[in-house]
């Protein structure tokens, strides 16, 4: 099996946890554990690429990452993704969901250069006097998903979990 995969998903569990210790602070006053799970997203969807025997590119067009894998690999990722365990999520528009992940790793990590002039916490009053508006969410300039990154990295560790017990790599 390859080692490569297996320190990929251990990164991507390391990343997963360290979100978890950022979002059960107090003290926390950043979008930190969204930026880690999303980066531990895009290393499980490259190991699960490069499990089903491919090379994944290095860039992170989710939406294009998301198409090298197996549809066999996609389908078990989706039908763990969309277990009701997981939470009522919305998986209608999957490219979208992958567009809005890579903007907030591209972009959004860098808040002074999407919202030139305001602070953090100025940034997060915008969005709560958004919301407190009855704006609507489909409409605001950022928009997390944090349900269904949660259920397809769900659907992602699973399914690395099982190409990885099984031992066997798909041929090139």
């Amino acid at each position: 099996m390859s080692d490569d995969a297996k320190r990929m998903f251990h990164e991507a569990l390391e990343r997963l946890n360290d979100a978890e210790i950022l979002d059960c602070s107090t003290h926390t006053s950043s979008d930190s554990s969204a930026l880690l799970r999303i980066l531990a997203f895009e290393i499980l969807l490259k190991c699960a690429i490069r499990l089903s025997g491919q090379t994944a590119k290095q860039h992170h067009n989710y939406a294009k990452l998301w198409l090298a894998l197996p549809g066999y690999a996609s389908k078990e990722i989706l039908l763990v993704a969309k277990d009701p365990i997981h939470g009522n999520s919305d998986f209608s528009d999957l490219t979208k969901l992958l567009n809005w992940y890579q903007f907030i790793f591209e972009k959004a990590r860098y808040h002074y250069e999407l919202y030139e002039g305001y602070t953090f916490a100025e940034q997060r009053e915008l969005g709560e006097l958004w919301v407190a508006l009855g704006s609507p969410t489909h409409e605001a300039v950022v928009q997390y998903h944090p349900q269904e990154l949660l259920c397809l990295i769900e659907g992602l560790k699973a399914h690395v979990e099982r190409q990885l017990s099984s031992n066997v790599m798909p041929a090139k």
